[in-house]
């Protein structure tokens, strides 16, 4: 009996060592993690690595100050959005027990950029001109200095300031915006202008700066001072003169135009001309038409009004030196013209003209019709820098059945990289494709395997190129005056395009 009873207990305790030994293999449960930049600033996401021991079934992190106070990710994103320092906390678990590490993560300061603009530039004296803050970062102080020749100093520290000009001058803006870690400064030569109260000034605008024959533009007149007569002259416009303050003016034939308006008081008279201010395109199967003067809609016969993804301005300066008068692509950004008959030209004749500036040599879409589904989708193309020796320029059209291309040297125009407008028309007539580049035929490929459908349901983009699961290419410079034909343009009408 006594042997029985001995040998259950070294059974039992050889059971519970074996048990504890196997307890003892298992990696011991031990909370840990990093970030992965060890320079943590505002609104740049930042993201937390677990790096803990053990067989982990569950996370549970906290976050104090960042946009998202928990998570159960295992490496979790967060953005913090004010700098100091915080509290991370991970608390992870095995089923069977939990292990809890908390640490103290330091928020510095970002970098800023200092941007601003005004509601007004010229001013007489003793009016009041708004300054909005438009700078980039977390800013806590901003300081304000405007310098006239004179030596006269207007200066605030308001993030917005209201300010009263009350000397004549012409004054230099300067906006400092900093942080404990950053700074930044933007200066604006010659942007404040103080004119004597007896003075007059006298400006206009108009509702497009570009049109197709018949159609008609209104123009509207402004001043700084009284004004008690005005008259219109209208190069190539009807009526060719007016007395009316905002008169609407019809024009008829294709040309480039220009523009006068003269004020007079009792003391003066002041004139505003604009040299090829208007400018007016054959009307003849036109699809669309983007003058890009104050606006990115269409001026032609459909009126097409693009989706704006990013940021695109119409604040550029076009070949004319005209401002707010060209279209500002920067790198990130486009137009997306949804799909419409007139820009389905399938296997039919097209043509698209444009004016282009840039200083770069990457690969950019200057404008792509259909090809949504990427390589062997109907589609046609204009596109800049695939590299830098052969394809300058290339231009395409292409389905499911394969493709037509022509690409560029520098030896054959294709060089438009020099931050010069360089206008570029890309036609296709049957088999041929061509492009013209400053008024003169670069270079004509003839098709190999046949007339190509480049349309379905796919929208036209502008600036940007859109494949199969995202958007790419994007343009980096100034467009302007962006014309579409249903119909492959000849030598001469392209050439006539040029010298509007």
């Amino acid at each position: 009996m006594t042997t029985k009873f001995s040998l259950v207990i070294y059974i039992a305790l050889l059971g519970i060592f074996y048990s504890c030994k196997k307890e003892n293999d298992i990696e011991r449960l031990q909370a840990d993690f990093v970030a992965e930049s060890e320079v943590i600033r505002v609104g740049e996401p930042v993201t937390f690595s677990d790096i803990s021991t053990g067989k982990i079934t569950k996370w549970n992190w906290k976050f104090e100050g960042g946009n998202i106070g928990e998570s159960v990710l295992s490496s979790p994103t967060v953005v913090f959005e004010q700098p100091g320092n915080y509290e991370v906390s991970l608390e992870i678990s095995d089923g069977r027990g939990t292990s809890l590490l908390t640490k103290e993560i330091a928020v510095g300061y970002n970098s800023v950029e200092a941007l601003f603009e005004a509601d007004q530039t010229i001013i007489i004296q003793g009016d009041e001109v708004s300054f909005t803050d438009l700078s980039v970062g977390l800013i806590e102080n901003w300081k304000w200095e405007f310098t006239s020749a004179e030596g006269v100093v207007v200066t605030s520290t308001e993030q917005h300031p209201k300010l009263h000009f009350n000397e004549v001058g012409i004054y230099q803006a300067k906006l400092t915006v900093t942080n404990p870690d950053f700074s930044d400064v933007e200066i604006k030569e010659n942007f404040i202008e103080v004119l004597d109260a007896s003075n007059l000034s006298v400006d206009f605008t108009s509702s497009a700066t570009g049109t197709y024959e018949g159609q008609s533009i209104t123009f509207t007149a402004s001043s700084v001072g009284s004004v008690n007569n005005w008259l219109w002259e209208f190069e190539g416009g009807s009526p060719a003169t007016s007395t009316d303050e905002n008169p609407t003016v019809t024009y008829s034939r294709p040309g480039r135009y220009k523009v006068k308006l003269s004020g007079t008081n009792i003391a003066v008279t002041k004139e505003k001309v604009r040299e090829g201010y208007i400018s007016v395109v054959p009307g003849d199967q036109l699809a669309a038409y983007f003058p890009f003067g104050g606006s990115l809609n269409d001026v032609g016969p459909h009126k097409f009004v693009p989706t704006v993804k990013g940021t695109v301005t119409s604040a550029g300066i076009d070949r004319k030196t005209h401002e707010n008068n060209a279209a500002v692509f920067n790198g990130s950004s486009g137009l997306v013209v949804a799909d419409h008959a007139a820009m389905n030209f399938g296997t039919n004749d097209y043509s698209v003209s444009v004016w282009v500036k840039t200083t770069l040599t990457r690969r950019m879409m200057i404008w792509q019709e259909s090809g949504d589904q990427g390589s062997g989708d109907n589609q046609t193309w204009l596109r800049l820098g695939a590299n830098t020796t052969s394809q300058l320029v290339g231009f395409a059209t292409e389905d499911s059945n394969g493709g037509s291309f022509l690409g560029m040297s520098e030896a054959e125009k294709g060089k438009l990289y020099d931050n010069v407008w360089h206008h570029v028309v890309a036609t296709r007539s049957g088999l041929k494709t061509t492009v013209y580049i400053d008024g003169v035929k670069a270079k004509e490929v003839t098709s190999t395997k046949g007339i190509k459908n480049v349309s379905n349901g796919g929208d036209f983009k502008i600036g940007m190129q859109r494949g199969a699961t995202s958007d790419s290419n994007y343009f980096d410079g100034m467009l302007d005056d962006l014309v579409i034909y249903n119909k492959a343009l000849t030598a001469a009408e392209v050439a006539a395009l040029y010298n509007f």
